[in-house]
């Protein structure tokens, strides 16, 4: 931030210093460590729960419903390791991206299409209400993908032309 001096240049804005800035800088960044190794015990809980469960899966309801079952479990797993990526770039670059939101969006939405697909799959008989709402689920989560897409392709563009501008300038 400047000000435009008597002369018409520009001279720096007064920087205001106060000590407890660095204390909850230091405290933010210690938040964020705490956070960082919960969601990495999360998901290491969740991946163990997942193989388990998957084991109890095979026994009791066969194959092709545990390994959805599994998948579904370990497509949390990337969520929470997504999200855990984000908490470690803050504390590295101290940097908040849109990328690994848009990344986790798109997870979450093709998580849900394959859930709402199995279920459709597995189920003998589904009434024709049940049967319209998960349609729409599958194709509001299908738009969600699209709209991520399209999203992460404009952050790649503004990317590319804010290195670019980095680069000449």
């Amino acid at each position: 931030m400047s000000t435009r001096g008597d002369s018409g240049s520009e001279v720096p804005a007064p920087r205001v210093h106060i000590p407890l800035i660095g204390a909850l800088d230091k405290a933010e960044g210690y938040v964020y460590v705490v956070t960082g190794v919960m969601f990495l015990l999360c998901a290491v809980g969740a991946l163990g729960y997942s193989l388990v469960i998957f084991m109890l899966g095979l026994r009791e309801d066969g194959f092709a419903h545990a390994l959805i079952t599994l998948v579904n479990d370990l497509l949390l797993v990337v969520i929470i390791l997504e999200i855990l990526r984000t908490v470690v770039d803050v504390l590295q670059k101290h940097v908040l991206s849109l990328h690994p939101f848009l990344v986790i969006a798109s997870i979450s939405a093709t998580r849900r299409i394959l859930t709402v697909g199995a279920e459709i799959a597995l189920t003998q008989e589904i009434d024709r209400e049940r049967f319209n709402r998960l349609m729409i689920d599958l194709g509001v989560n299908a738009g969600v993908i699209l709209a991520v897409a399209i999203a992460l392709y404009l952050t790649r563009i503004g990317d590319v032309k804010e290195d670019k501008s980095n680069i000449s300038g």
